[in-house]
């Protein structure tokens, strides 16, 4: 896969089957942290967290966490990916300095798809998110970040994301980077609280809840005065 600098220095790849990069250009480290990891860690503060990451990708929203862990919390991260040879290839992807000090951690996932100590778990699954989502439980986090819906509709469906509502703790939190109006739509039927971020360092995503957050609302329901509400089906 073709390797790409984006803004703030770091790389990301383009992925030849979804003709996609992995991270947006305005940066693979600033997306994650200001779209997933400082929203997500503002409302969830808990001794254990567990967190959903669809999917893992080159790592930046795992890793990333595990950068910028709560004090006095552990992490439990679980992230399906379909690309097996991908995660094999991470220990010699160049991530950016500040990951130094988890290359560790970066070598163990490469070799096993897994790593534990502590205050981490990591486990990522080879195979189809779908499948995976049914055996977890009590998620606190989901960062949603999948390819797009126009390469990979089966992951922003009303049907997955009733999944994702089975599986998320009540006071858990969505984080995506798609404003997609189906995506909304969905979240929106199956009556998820909807935000967005509370900065001005990246283009704007979506937040959702079942409960209220400290973040800007999405006022949805002005939005369905003027547009028909439809979303993504299996």
């Amino acid at each position: 896969m073709k390797k790409i600098k984006t803004a703030d220095g770091t790389f990301t790849l383009k992925n030849d089957k979804f003709n996609e990069c992995y991270h947006s250009s305005e940066g693979a480290v600033k997306e994650s942290l200001y779209k997933h990891i400082y929203p997500a860690f503002n409302v969830i503060q808990k001794k254990e967290i567990n967190i959903l990451d669809i999917c893992f990708g080159l790592g930046y929203n795992t890793f990333l966490s595990v950068l910028n862990r709560p004090q006095h919390s552990k992490l439990n991260i679980f992230s399906p990916e379909m690309d097996e040879d991908l995660i094999k290839n991470l220990k010699d992807f160049p991530y950016p300095k500040e990951f130094d000090s988890i290359r560790h951690i970066i070598n163990k996932i490469s070799d096993n798809f897994y790593y534990e100590d502590e205050f981490v778990k990591i486990e990522v699954f080879i195979g189809d998110a779908r499948e995976y989502i049914k055996k977890l439980s009590s998620i606190d986090i989901v960062f949603q970040d999948a390819f797009s819906p126009k390469v990979n509709k089966e992951l922003w469906s009303i049907e997955y994301f009733t999944q994702i509502k089975n599986i998320l703790n009540k006071f858990g939190i969505i984080t995506s980077y798609s404003v997609a109006t189906p995506v909304r739509c969905a979240l929106y039927k199956l009556g998820f609280k909807l935000y967005t971020h509370n900065t001005d360092e990246i283009r704007k995503g979506t937040i959702a809840a079942l409960v209220d957050l400290p973040f800007e609302r999405v006022d949805f329901e002005e939005k369905l005065k003027r547009v028909n509400c439809y979303y993504y089906t299996d």
